[in-house]
């Protein structure tokens, strides 16, 4: 999504530039998608220090995350033309960004939204498999969900009741540098809660179970490390027969 929007960015910064277009032109709501950009990067910088600073990121709204890479292509291609300086740039980019962003929010499917929030969704035949990395879900270590991460259990629930006769599976999966037991018991316990979450949100319990794999099936060398792919909950959406 960066690589896409940040070239249409500089390129409308840069006629805004050249066509000495004024901030007064713009909208409300134009204005309104760049308060709220303004607003949310200051919580978000406020919220650096705890570490959330990608997970407010990944949690945030198309118009936000616009405003925000608005302001930055804005804020370069300001500096760069004579004239119009730094801060002035900003502003015309993170108008543009969220006002791009609020476009793509409304026309934006649930298969986004999740990728947005680091899902890879996969089909296979008849089965379609979510892999979302634990730590965009949980606090390191635990089966504690993190407050931001509430919503995508909601979008998750609105893309599995697009599908009627499926078998949902929660699998959870963790590294294997600790002990055996104990890397089992937590992705028991990760499943669990990652499917009462989803039941919560509308899945059909009849349809639902989980299961905790501890660290088998490794997808990369096992690290000290809790951001890492062996980290993981993959939810199974099987066809059934009947």
């Amino acid at each position: 999504m960066l690589q896409k929007v940040l070239p249409i960015l500089f390129s409308l910064c840069a006629c805004l530039v050249l066509s000495g277009c004024a901030s007064s032109d713009v909208s409300r709501d134009t204005a309104s998608n760049f308060d709220k950009g303004v607003q949310h990067t200051k919580d978000m910088v406020n919220g650096a220090a705890d570490g959330n600073i990608g997970d407010s990121y990944q949690n945030a709204s198309q118009s936000v995350k616009g405003g925000i890479i608005g302001g930055v292509a804005g804020g370069v291609a300001g500096a760069l033309t004579p004239g119009v300086g730094f801060l002035p740039g900003t502003a015309i980019g993170a108008i543009l960004g969220a006002s791009y962003g609020a476009y793509i929010e409304t026309n934006s499917t649930i298969e986004d939204r999740l990728e947005n929030r680091g899902a890879n969704i996969i089909v296979l035949g008849d089965q379609i498999l979510i892999v979302i990395p634990s730590a965009r879900i949980f606090n390191e270590n635990t089966a504690n969900v993190k407050p931001q991460a509430y919503s995508t259990f909601d979008l998750l629930a609105q893309y599995i009741n697009r599908y009627t006769k499926m078998l949902v599976k929660v699998s959870a999966y963790t590294d294997a540098t600790g002990s055996k037991a104990v890397d089992l018991a937590l992705s028991q316990q990760q499943a669990e809660r990652v499917s009462k979450l989803l039941a919560a949100s509308g899945i059909d319990t009849r349809v639902l179970y989980a299961e905790g794999y501890g660290g088998t099936h490794l997808v990369e060398t096992s690290s000290l490390t809790w951001d890492t792919d062996n980290y993981r909950i993959e939810i199974t959406l099987e066809k059934l027969y009947v």
